[in-house]
């Protein structure tokens, strides 16, 4: 499925994300003032941002929120007054004296205060896809900064991505039938939104795919297409409901889509269409809100067609979500515009999406960053490393196995497979170790390309039996770009329309079949063999380790 974007060249994306550093718990501030306690803040650490799976028993997600955590760390990465007061006047009860003492001391404080933000960060772009254990953000830099960002990214990050894939499949089964007519999926959940304004799950909707959004302030701060015509209060205001259709129609003559279940939906189509003929107005379309919207909307196809509208445009809302859509289309119904309100804007089916932010690797405390980043060279360059030991890998354990993490600095390579005269489609995953040997190399062919410069084994990582090997020549390329570099924003802000474009684009090259509203085939992602046995090393080691034997009871 294609879509067509307006050019959005003259707008601008408001700021918004003007939150200062406590956007954050406050256990990040805590842990912080430990380590600094014991000197240990400074030591360089790296986090990944990821999900453990996919929202809505599905096999993808569409990342969002990213530009909004980079505008934040840009621009607003700065205690003010008001933040200083309050770690100033936060207090604890200290069990022993039974008073009420100061939680942060100045010393910390004053740290805080005074030094800059020094984070790099590699991170999916918006509107790229995500499947479950990939890092969408790779985050490297002093432990207390790599502590503080952590609550707002996933805030941002969770959100975003669930509208935005939420919205995607929506936008994804209204348009499943191959028909040439696109039809228009719109954000009309204002009023039941749990957000103030309403601008997260808008702007995650649109980012997903959704055409336009009934709220003004969505229209205000990120450009969205906005859209409204009447509310049922409007044909109440009249003695009868053809002179409310006049009347709008003379006031609105091109926002002619006429809501007609206020008392009967079939007689209110009559009056819509009688209304346009009298004044002459043309008739854009009509919005069914109530009742049997399939049954409704074929009668009232065939009403129009009779009276000459034919291009007019029929509307749907009432409680919508993807099952039902996909339901009413089976039926053969006849609706071009679809609007979602409560269903989209609260995520109802799955109201949370529960990424997770784990450490990864911890580095020698005496290094400083270019030390590291030398090292991390000569692995890239194959080379021995001069300093073998200036990381250490760690490792989450549980007694879930699918919050087992995966240890080390992680990258992403994403395999891109096309046959002759066919589109281009995403060929599976694999999960590799940052500090390796390079692996993609420029395409002979086409030097804007990369491809595998050797054989890659990409192993499941719930079963070392399933493994594929992708050979050199493979194309590939790594999700993951560079975003900040030593606090440094290195690359453009983007607006959500640039992520909304690469979203479509990116489902575009998923497989139909991964996109399926049930029983989705599965996208594989595999782990590095290596990297996969040196996470089952671990993961028996510490186990021997840690688990205390239990003696068996004696016999009776």
């Amino acid at each position: 499925m294609s879509a067509k974007y307006p050019d959005f060249d003259g707008f601008y994306e408001e700021p918004l994300a003007k939150h200062s550093p406590l956007w954050a718990d406050q256990y990040a501030y805590t842990m912080a003032q430990a380590f600094f306690t014991h000197g240990k803040h400074d030591v360089n650490t790296t986090f990944h941002a990821y999900i453990r799976k996919n929202p809505f028993d599905g096999a993808f997600l569409v990342t969002g929120g990213q530009n909004i955590i980079f505008e934040w760390l840009k621009d607003n990465w700065k205690l003010d007054e008001r933040d200083i007061e309050v770690l100033k006047t936060e207090q604890v009860l200290n069990p022993t004296t039974g008073k009420m003492e100061r939680l942060f001391t100045d010393d910390f404080i004053d740290m805080l205060v005074n030094t800059p933000l020094k984070l790099t960060i590699d991170a999916m772009p918006e509107g790229e896809l995500a499947f479950p254990d990939e890092p969408i953000f790779r985050v490297h830099g002093p432990l207390w900064q790599c502590l503080l960002v952590e609550a707002a990214i996933l805030n941002v990050t969770n959100s975003q991505s669930l509208f935005a894939t939420l919205a995607s499949r929506i936008v994804e089964v209204t348009n499943d039938d191959n028909s040439e007519k696109l039809k228009k999926v719109l954000e009309l959940g204002l009023r039941r939104a749990q957000a103030i304004g309403g601008l997260e799950p808008t702007r995650g909707a649109y980012l997903g795919g959704i055409d336009g959004t009934s709220n003004m302030l969505a229209k205000k701060h990120y450009s969205i297409p906005s859209s409204g015509t009447m509310a049922h209060a409007f044909i109440m205001m009249y003695e009868n409901e053809l002179e409310a259709f006049e009347e709008y129609a003379e006031a609105m003559p091109s926002n002619g889509i006429f809501l007609v279940d206020t008392y009967n939906t079939l007689e209110g189509v009559k009056n819509a269409i009688t209304a346009c003929q009298k004044i002459g107005a043309p008739m854009k379309g009509i919005r069914l809100d109530s009742g049997d919207l399939t049954y409704l909307s074929i009668e009232a196809r065939k009403l129009l067609d009779e009276a000459g509208f034919t291009d007019a445009l029929i509307a749907a809302s009432n409680d919508l979500d993807e099952k039902k859509i996909a339901d009413m289309k089976a039926e053969g119904c006849k609706i071009d515009i679809w609007g979602l309100g409560t269903h989209l804007v609260t995520s109802k089916s799955q109201p949370a999406l529960g990424g997770v932010y784990k450490l990864g690797a911890v580095f020698d405390g005496d290094l400083s960053q270019s030390e590291i980043d030398a090292i991390r060279k000569e692995a890239k360059a194959g080379a021995p490393l001069s300093n073998p030991d200036y990381v250490r890998n760690v490792i989450k354990m549980s007694g879930d196995a699918i919050k087992v993490t995966i240890p080390g600095e992680l990258d992403v390579l994403r395999y891109v497979f096309q046959e002759a005269g066919q589109p281009p489609r995403f060929d599976g995953d694999t999960i590799v170790a940052v500090a390796s040997k390079e692996q993609l190399v420029d395409d002979v062919a086409s030097p804007t390309k990369k491809v595998l410069a050797d054989q890659i084994v990409s192993v499941r990582k719930a079963d070392d039996t399933f493994a594929k090997a992708f050979e050199p020549g493979t194309p590939a390329y790594r999700p993951l770009v560079r975003t900040f570099n030593e606090g440094v924003m290195v690359i453009p802000l983007e607006t959500v329309h640039k992520g909304r474009e690469r979203a479509a684009q990116q489902l575009e090259m998923l497989d139909p079949a991964h996109k399926r509203l049930n029983n989705p085939h599965e996208y594989v992602v595999g782990i590095d063999d290596q990297l996969f046995d040196q996470r089952h090393s671990m993961m028996r080691n510490l186990r021997m380790t840690h688990n205390a034997v239990t003696p068996r009871a004696p016999k009776v």
